[in-house]
C-alpha cells in the first residue's frame, strides 16, 4: 500500500480500496506493515490495475507492477528478512526461495532449479489467488531478490502462466556471471 500511495496518491489508495468489497478490510484501517490475506492482496492489485487505467500518462500495469514488486522485495527484505539473504551470493539466496515464499504467503508454493551458475527457473505452485498483475509483480521481486544478492539481472520473464492455462507458473531469470565467480 505504500507504493500505491507514493506513486498514486493517497486519493487513489482510498478510491482503490473503495471499489472492491472484502470482508477482511470492511470497516478497519489497514496498517502499510499489514499481511493480507491471498485473496484480498489480489483483489488490491487487480483494483489498482483498474484504476491505472483511468490515469492518462501514467506507467502500464506491467511496468507499475514489476515495480511493486521490486519496491516490496526491497522494503520488506531489508526491514523484515535480512538475516535471510547472504548478500553477493546469488546461489545462497536461491536456496532459499522456497522459505521466502513460506515466509510471505499463507498458500502455494515455489521450487527453484538452477540452471548453470547464471540462470534460474522458478517454478510457483497452487496459489489460490492468481492474477496477472500478481505476476508482474512477482517478476519485479524476483528482480530485486537478484538485486540484493548483487547480481546483475539480465532478465525475468513468465514463459507460462496460470492466468493462461498453464499448470503452474514458471518464471525465468538470468544474470551476468560475476567477475569473481569466472575466476573459480
Amino acid at each position: 500500500m505504500t507504493f500505491i500511495t507514493t506513486n498514486l496518491g493517497e486519493p487513489a489508495l482510498k478510491s482503490i480500496l473503495a471499489s472492491f468489497d472484502s470482508q477482511q478490510i470492511s470497516g478497519r484501517k489497514i496498517m502499510p506493515s499489514e499481511s493480507l490475506p491471498e485473496t484480498t492482496y489480489r483483489d488490491l492489485l487487480v483494483a489498482a490495475g483498474k484504476h491505472l487505467q483511468t490515469v492518462p500518462g501514467h506507467k502500464t500495469p506491467r511496468e507499475f507492477f514489476f515495480e511493486m514488486g521490486r519496491f516490496e522485495a526491497h522494503d520488506g527484505i531489508n526491514k523484515y528478512y535480512k538475516t535471510l539473504i547472504k548478500r553477493f551470493d546469488t546461489k545462497f539466496m536461491l536456496t532459499k526461495s522456497p522459505l521466502l515464499w513460506r515466509m510471505t504467503h499463507s498458500h502455494g508454493s515455489a521450487q527453484v532449479e538452477a540452471q548453470g551458475k547464471t540462470g534460474a527457473i522458478i517454478y510457483i505452485s497452487d496459489y489460490p489467488a492468481p492474477c496477472q498483475e500478481f505476476c508482474w509483480n512477482l517478476a519485479g521481486y524476483m528482480w530485486a531478490v537478484g538485486e540484493l544478492t548483487r547480481a546483475e539481472m539480465i532478465r525475468v520473464e513468465e514463459p507460462e502462466c496460470v492466468n493462461h492455462g498453464a499448470a503452474r507458473c514458471k518464471f525465468v531469470g538470468e544474470w551476468k556471471q560475476m567477475s569473481s565467480e569466472k575466476k573459480s
